[in-house]
């Protein structure tokens, strides 16, 4: 008896080392694929000749910086940018935007998950932030990946947490005296296998506003991520990348094909949409082609001409074979009788 006790003692110890426990899964639907299918309605994907395939939204324009529209929340990943664009939840929290010379603003794809791929200046009136340079990784140094000062944008301490930050941004002709006093905060780090931004402390942007700022759960935000809702696991960043440099962008080349209609509608769970321009509005004439058109109309004015045709083969197919004399028909003069002859 105590033999048998002993030897099923030591199958459920060798059991119990065997059972793995799943860890958090990242979101492995995260792809540049995803991303083009997302955001093609929205802008243009251009080529860079410094970064690959780009994307520039449609609402871009002389003047326009990508911070200016949405807010920040203090989430329990730190600070957290909402954006008040539809399409804000995969550009604000994966890749980087850059201010490239030739092109404007454009977006960069990336594939781990941020609260917000920026880097922060802080003083004493003023908190700044600015995207990431392109060539950014956790725990690197900046050196010369650094965000050139122009890219920043400054509001005052007290309007940090404003619903809508562009009405209180620095205008662009103060911004070299405001990064004169302030200093880079950089703290994006890995924590529990997500990245968090700590950046400016909470306590200076409570006393500045004169108000207890909450911790909002990052699952309650909208616009985070690429879906209308997140899980916790879907932020985690992925295992292959976890073992090398987390990196915030990861240009996609030029001469890598993009993803067909087909494919994006299949991401999209939609029938594949009719050809048109990516500048265009999905509007029912764009997404009809325009050679389609004239053809349609030239269908349409043969129509007439086919019935036609139809109708007068079938009255030949009527008509008796031979050609009938001129004057009366054939028909009535085969009845006729000739005239009686005269007896006489």
């Amino acid at each position: 008896m105590k033999l048998k006790n002993g030897v099923i003692a030591v199958l459920v110890i060798v059991l119990s080392m065997s059972v793995v426990v799943p860890q958090a899964k990242a979101d492995v639907d995260v792809s540049f694929d995803l991303f083009y299918s997302n955001l093609t309605p929205h802008g243009s994907w251009l080529v860079s000749a410094e970064y690959g395939r780009v994307w520039q939204p449609r609402v871009y324009a002389r003047g326009w910086n990508p911070y200016y529209d949405g807010h920040w929340e203090y989430a329990d990943v730190g600070w957290t940018w909402v954006s008040d664009y539809a399409w804000g939840g995969i550009p604000y929290h994966y890749g980087t935007w850059v201010l490239d010379p030739m092109m404007g603003w454009v977006w960069i794809p990336g594939y781990t998950w941020a609260p917000a791929w920026v880097v922060f200046r802080t003083g004493p009136d003023y908190i700044g932030w600015a995207p990431v340079a392109p060539s950014f990784a956790l725990g690197m140094s900046f050196g010369s990946s650094a965000p050139v000062s122009a890219s920043f944008l400054f509001v005052p301490t007290r309007d940090f947490c404003a619903p809508k930050v562009r009405s209180y941004v620095v205008p662009e002709r103060d911004v070299p005296r405001v990064v004169a006093r302030t200093t880079v905060v950089n703290n994006l780090v890995v924590q529990n296998n997500i990245v968090v931004n700590r950046g400016p402390d909470v306590r200076v942007v409570e006393a500045a506003a004169h108000k207890k700022i909450a911790v909002t759960p990052v699952e309650s935000l909208r616009r985070v991520g690429p879906h209308a809702s997140v899980r916790r696991d879907q932020l985690a960043i992925a295992p292959e990348r976890a073992q090398g440099e987390v990196r915030a962008a990861e240009p996609f080349s030029a001469k890598r094909p993009l993803p067909s209609g087909k494919d994006r509608a299949a991401l999209a769970g939609e029938p594949e949409p009719r050809a048109r321009s990516m500048a265009q509005p999905a509007t029912p004439e764009a997404q009809q082609p325009r050679a389609a058109q004239p053809e349609k109309q030239q269908i349409e004015k043969r129509q007439p001409e086919k019935q036609q045709t139809v109708k007068q083969q079938t009255e030949k197919q009527q008509k008796p074979k031979g050609k009938p004399p001129k004057g009366e028909p054939k028909s009535k003069k085969k009845h006729e009788e000739p005239p009686p002859s005269d007896p006489s």
